[in-house]
């Protein structure tokens, strides 16, 4: 149990550092890219968290009736891929499309996310499960502020893509290592 507890926390931290390098470094990458406007930053984001807020209940009735874990790598296909493809939008309609496909890709991972945390912690220990494990998500999302702001700043945007990717796959990697019982 401690070995799986010990991956759920990482899983958590992996997958809100994926999505929050991106997230202060965003409307820079709009703006450059696109010439595009203070509005379109604000429309992009809302296309964003409206697919996610609404494919989320979608996504929480799958959790129940098939697989989390499976449910939680399509999330993860889907957002590993959706990361790269920022490097090769060419113009602000497909970047509302790619809006709209990471919406729903954090909306299929989020419930799975919380419901085997859920599962791998008993009734007696479950609010300090989540809690530790919600912390170890909003400390990752804090360190991605900074950490994206570095890379950017050595690298290029293109780095940033290739990082959240990386974070999608190795939480996907990690999941499949979830024993049977998750």
């Amino acid at each position: 149990m401690r070995r799986q507890l010990t991956l759920i926390v990482t899983l958590s931290f992996l997958s809100s550092l994926g999505a929050g390098l991106l997230g202060p470094i965003y409307p820079l990458f709009v703006l450059n890219r696109f010439s595009a406007s203070m509005v379109d930053v604000g429309l992009l984001l809302t296309v964003f968290g409206l697919s996610s807020a609404l494919f989320k209940i979608i996504s929480g009735k799958m959790v129940d009736i098939y697989d989390k874990k499976r449910i939680f790598l399509i999330g993860v296909i889907l957002g590993a891929g959706s990361s790269l493809a920022y490097m090769f939008v060419s113009d602000i309609i497909q970047l509302y499309l790619l809006e709209l496909i990471s919406g729903i890709s954090c909306a299929l991972e989020d419930p799975a996310r919380l419901v085997m945390i859920s599962d791998l912690s008993g009734r007696k220990k479950r609010g300090l499960i989540f809690g530790i494990s919600e912390s170890a998500y909003e400390l990752a999302g804090s360190l991605a502020t900074l950490i994206a702001a570095i890379i950017v700043s050595n690298f290029g945007f293109e780095s940033i893509f290739i990082a959240c990717s990386g974070c999608q796959v190795m939480s996907g990697l990690m999941i499949l290592s979830l024993s049977k019982k998750v």
